[in-house]
């Protein structure tokens, strides 16, 4: 009776904690509703395309331009360059990088381009990428081809990509395997060290898409042992869209080639007429010229809050939006691109097996509700400051509009 008292206590402890833990979560990210003006007209849930701006970002932004535009004009030394260096270091202590090994690119597809141009390739050389990839991480890769390069392909399974596939997949010749951190279209997220273990002891390089994943997931550069990172940030890093980073070990930055280079490629990009200058020594000699000023003065302000917040608070309210949005669909029968555990979920819910996707996604557009269509499914992506109100909210709407399917099993 004692043992069974004992247990009943310590079950209900852990439930009380785990509550407690919820509504702190909650209250925190609560706060942050206030800077989302566009939550007063629309429920937005659609993050895997495009965040909106919080009023943070946009005050950054109007400072700026108004110093730009009525004081300081060239305010290079006294505003950009320490802006240059405040988001850099806020970007490389958020997913554990060294400040040297990142460099700010327009996107993503550029930055896998210089990967792809970079590496030094032999003819015969092949890569794997993901047969449901971005096309980002695909035609960078594909265009080697030319070069006799050879391109391989891995299959999911129900919208898992499983390593033991990936490893049948890897020959003596395969120099670079290209995932992304989270799938686009399912909302899988892979084991980034797992991966890399596996690659790196059959030989391959590991370059990472990580658009869907910054500013959502955890990231830790350092530990996870892949090769080279790449993310725009105006998706889940809820930044102006032109911004991005690329993100090397030193040991690739020493391997890989510099296929373009710029004024500000050099140590001293301001000493205009010595053309004998070396290469800067890091990432940044990937930085050629004038930088999108506006979307770092904006991936700043958004990097400041995320350190606010931290990336665990970030990743665990997600974690537990999705997980019960897709209780809540199974529950409704509604079904979902995956079901996976936990260390494979991430903030995108997919729902397959709609009719009409595009049709139903207008009909939740006119009730104020945005998500995506991606290839047939319909896509969530709900951020930390969404709440379990608002995926009932949608959950509702989306009853209304079509009848699901029954599920049999």
């Amino acid at each position: 009776m004692f043992i069974f008292g004992l247990f009943l206590m310590l079950t209900w402890g852990h439930m009380l904690a785990t509550d407690c833990r919820t509504a702190l979560l909650f209250s925190k990210t609560e706060a942050y509703r206030a800077i989302f003006p566009h939550l007063q007209h629309q429920l937005y849930l659609n993050h895997a395309a495009v965040s909106p701006l919080s009023s943070r970002i946009v005050r950054a932004i109007q400072d700026y331009l108004a110093e730009r535009s009525e004081w300081d004009v060239e305010n290079y030394t006294t505003r950009l360059l320490p802006t240059l260096h405040s988001a850099r270091q806020r970007v490389a202590s958020f997913i554990h990088c060294e400040p040297h090994q990142l460099a700010f690119v327009p996107n993503t597809s550029y930055a896998l381009n210089i990967l792809a141009q970079g590496l030094k390739w032999q003819s015969g050389d092949r890569i794997l990428l993901h047969e449901r990839e971005f096309p980002a991480n695909v035609y960078p890769f594909l265009n080697l081809r030319k070069h006799g390069i050879e391109i391989d392909f891995v299959s999911s399974r129900q919208g898992q990509i499983l390593l033991d596939d990936i490893e049948a997949k890897l020959t003596p010749r395969t120099r670079l395997v290209s995932m992304s951190y989270v799938q686009f279209l399912t909302g899988f997220r892979i084991d980034l060290a797992a991966l890399a273990e596996l690659c790196h002891r059959h030989g391959a390089l590991v370059s990472i898409d990580a658009i869907q994943a910054l500013g959502a997931m955890p990231i830790d550069f350092k530990r996870s042992g892949i090769d080279f990172l790449a993310a725009g940030c105006h998706k889940w890093a809820m930044s102006p869209m032109g911004i991005g980073i690329m993100v090397m070990t030193d040991a690739l930055l020493e391997q890989l080639e510099t296929p373009f280079v710029g004024w500000l490629s050099v140590e001293d990009g301001w000493d205009f007429f010595n053309y004998g200058q070396d290469l800067l020594d890091d990432a940044r000699r990937h930085e050629l010229g004038t930088q999108n000023w506006i979307g770092l003065v904006g991936l700043n302000e958004a990097f400041a809050m995320f350190h606010e917040l931290g990336s665990e608070t970030i990743a665990e309210k997600l974690l537990l939006l999705s997980s019960h949005l897709c209780q809540r669909l199974q529950e409704e029968g509604f079904r979902t691109a995956f079901v996976a555990e936990k260390q494979h979920c991430s903030g995108i819910v997919s729902i397959q097996g709609l009719d009409n996707p595009s049709a139903v996604q207008q009909q939740l557009m006119q009730a104020h509700i945005e998500v995506s269509t991606r290839e047939g499914l319909l896509r969530v992506s709900p951020h930390f400051y969404n709440t379990i109100d608002d995926l009932e909210q949608f959950l509702a709407q989306l009853k209304a509009i079509v009848q699901p399917k029954p599920i049999y099993r």
